[in-house]
């Protein structure tokens, strides 16, 4: 018998097997239910029949393309074996798990997959495959199996049918209901769909990587090893841990609340909780703070057992990794790897049906599940996240933050809460002033201190304010030692930046914005912010005299604020947080200062406007989920895309400035430099595009150009400040 072929150097029958091995190995690691674990494995075994065909056995060998979708041509020999299968078993008939996984495993399931495809024309030797298939279904344990002979007649019927057109031919389910295929898929229940295809899709992609072991999904450290690697981050000769470290190592509880100062050590104590966990999955508010926790845990875990997942990972993992970057961007993307830090964006926008949905919620709700940061998130975001956690509970779950509000954890599930020590609460790393006017009338102020050998940030509310800062820094002080960081950069250029910030000279002057609140790394010497809501301030606080080894630093807070902060957090939210703020005194202990954001976290979670907009983020999960089933969204549809965003609020879209258009095409022009492109971007509101006159679509570059000035000191101009004159900064 001639051979079929899977790949060019790999036998079908071979790769079946390996597949249906390393599935095996992965469903029990899950632990996986016995009737889906029947289901994923059937799955994996049939998953590529489908190649069988006089078609794709041409193109493997290269004398041909391929036509006809493998996974729709498995159609007909999944479906009559899972049907018999289901009635030998007592089993729902319409229970057709194993057939949504193979259909769907290189395309997702929707409304219109494979509509219009007709008959593939099939091997001779089909049949022997499936023959030598079903002994090895029965060397791994697979019974009771329908009988081949049983199985001919449905084979050769369906085999003649035009399969596009099968998947909506009506069925008549047990209560007189007639429904399609199509739509019998996509009610399967979810969850056991996740789990079925998310084992099939884990064990392909590891044998196409010629990877023999299911474990390399999953993490394997000991306690012992895993503390004498965290243990190299301690700064002091001793590395001892701190008592709430060693508390948060010895509790054994599935639900950790962590409290804790910056800068005291948090992220080892959550380390340290989740110890030897088969799987973690690390969830940040922003990709800076994601990509510098990646980095961190890269040398802990093993730098190839540690994923990233955010929207430019791929972009970091091309210039950070020595991993084969498909691998690399594939795994950490789904949540495959035995580690993975993500943005929460990723997570929710699972449980929003995004692509690859199915593994990344399977994987998470089997994972150790650490929400750092919690506070930073609005509460329409927190409605989603509420309504995913209650659907499908991690393995094990825990929340951080330096500034967690009792009212905030309240909304999660019940956990032992470990704080750090009195000591390290009673610090008092700042020494507060006021000043009547805005930030920019007290600029000069901050050159004052930067003169004195000082390092200073500034912290804006907007990038329109903190642009106006640094002009003024620039052209009206002439201080030379400065650096302004917001969005509206090249992510190049914002990394370098970043970088630079990071360790300043005595005398630089940094004005950001609030990218610093939960992004950077940093610690000043001085502070000059204008108000903002409590939580935000003390995130800002915490960036100057950060570890509190110096006597308390001058922060200086601006009670007027711009019209852009009013927009952006709303007046009584402001007038609040000055409130409480007021109630402080001028050096405050870290322990006040949490105080001080429960404060808020109170009067603003009871606000008819913040309730609404956590039970529309709840409402929005719901509604999409029962709309989808078992579909992933179709962003092509206007409703659907409205709703597929974690964050509530302006949308911001990808563009190219006009300065970096030749750049791009040589990135373009070199196979070897297509993945730079992201680094030339920057992000602006949605609502920036309706000035159709700075902007035009790129269909060869795949992107949107802008005409607005850019300048890498400055960033991108706003369309409101395009009329400029000449002879400001963009043209000095």
């Amino acid at each position: 018998m001639v051979e079929l072929l899977a790949k060019p150097d790999v036998g079908l029958l071979e790769h079946l097997e390996e597949v249906l091995r390393l599935g095996r190995d992965i469903a029990d690691r899950l632990k996986v239910e016995d009737r889906l674990r029947t289901k994923a494995l059937l799955a994996c075994a049939l998953h590529d029949v489908g190649k069988a065909t006089v078609e794709f056995q041409e193109h493997v060998r290269g004398r041909g393309s391929q036509r006809f979708p493998h996974a729709l041509a498995s159609l007909p020999i999944v479906l009559p074996v899972e049907i018999r299968l289901n009635l030998q078993m007592g089993w729902c008939r319409h229970d057709l798990l194993a057939t949504g996984a193979v259909l769907t495993h290189h395309s997702p399931l929707g409304p219109t997959l494979y509509q219009g495809f007709e008959t593939p024309n099939w091997h001779e030797h089909w049949l022997d495959l499936l023959k030598a298939l079903w002994d090895v279904l029965a060397r791994f344990g697979i019974d009771p199996l329908p009988q081949i002979e049983a199985l001919r007649p449905m084979w050769k019927k369906l085999m003649k049918e035009p399969l596009g057109g099968l998947l909506d031919e009506g069925w008549t389910l047990s209560d007189g209901r007639s429904v399609t295929l199509r739509e019998v898929l996509k009610d399967l229940p979810p969850q056991e769909f996740a789990q079925v295809k998310a084992v099939l899709h884990l064990a392909d992609w590891l044998a196409s990587a010629k990877e023999r072991d299911a474990n390399t999904v999953f993490l394997q450290i000991d306690r012992p090893d895993l503390e004498v690697r965290l243990k190299s981050w301690l700064p002091d000769v001793t590395r001892t841990w701190r008592d709430f470290q060693r508390r948060a190592a010895r509790t054994r509880s599935d639900v950790l609340w962590l409290r804790a100062p910056t800068g005291t050590g948090k992220t080892e104590a959550l380390l340290l909780w989740a110890g030897d966990t088969d799987r973690l999955v690390y969830l940040l508010p922003t990709q800076a703070t994601t990509n510098a926790m990646w980095r961190r845990l890269r040398p802990i875990y093993g730098d190839d057992r540690v994923g990233l997942a955010h929207g430019r990972a791929s972009y970091v993992l091309h210039k950070e990794s020595d991993e084969e970057p498909l691998d690399a961007r594939l795994f950490g993307s789904v949540f495959a790897k035995p580690v993975t830090v993500a943005t929460l964006d990723q997570y929710i926008l699972a449980h929003l049906h995004g692509r690859h949905w199915e593994e990344r919620r399977t994987l998470a709700q089997q994972a150790t599940l650490v929400l750092d940061e919690i506070h930073a998130y609005e509460p329409y975001t927190l409605g989603l996240l509420l309504e995913a956690l209650s659907r499908e509970a991690p393995h094990r779950l825990a929340l951080a933050s330096a500034t967690l509000p009792t009212d905030l954890l309240a909304l999660f599930p019940k956990g032992t809460l470990i704080e750090a020590e009195d000591p390290l609460w009673q610090r008092r790393r700042h020494r507060l002033q006021w000043r009547e006017g805005t930030l920019l009338d007290a600029i000069p102020e901050a050159v004052n201190f930067a003169r004195s050998g000082k390092t200073v940030l500034v912290v804006a509310n907007t990038v329109r304010d903190a642009q106006e800062l640094y002009r003024k820094l620039r052209d009206e002080l002439r201080w030379g030692q400065r650096q302004l960081l917001h969005s509206r950069f090249t992510y190049r250029d914002r990394r370098e930046k970043e970088a630079r910030v990071g360790e300043p000279k005595p005398g630089m002057t940094f004005i950001a914005t609030q990218v610093v609140e939960v992004s950077l790394d940093i610690s000043y010497d001085v502070l000059l912010t204008e108000v903002a809501p409590v939580d935000a301030l003390v995130q800002r606080l915490g960036r100057v005299n950060r570890r509190g080894e110096h006597p308390p630093a001058p922060v200086i807070i601006c009670r007027q604020w711009s019209e852009g902060s009013r927009r952006i957090y709303g007046e009584d939210v402001l007038k609040w947080s000055l409130e409480v703020l007021g109630q402080l005194p001028l050096e405050p202990t870290d322990a006040e200062l949490a105080e001080a954001t429960a404060k808020l976290y109170e009067r603003v979670m009871t606000s008819l406007e913040w309730q609404r907009e956590l039970e529309d983020g709840r409402q929005t999960l719901d509604e999409l989920q029962r709309i989808l089933g078992c579909y992933t969204i179709d962003l092509s549809d206007d409703e659907m895309r409205t709703r597929f965003t974690a964050r509530r609020g302006t949308l911001s879209v990808d563009v190219l400035p006009e300065v970096f258009v030749q750049e791009a095409y040589q990135f373009q022009a070199n196979d070897e430099e297509k993945w730079r492109l992201p680094e030339l971007l920057v992000p602006v509101p949605a609502y920036w595009l309706k000035q159709r006159e700075f902007f035009t679509p790129m269909t060869d570059l795949r992107c949107i150009q802008t005409t607005l000035p850019y300048d890498p000191e400055y960033g991108l101009q706003a369309p409101e400040e395009a009329g400029r004159v000449p002879g400001g900064l963009f043209w000095d």
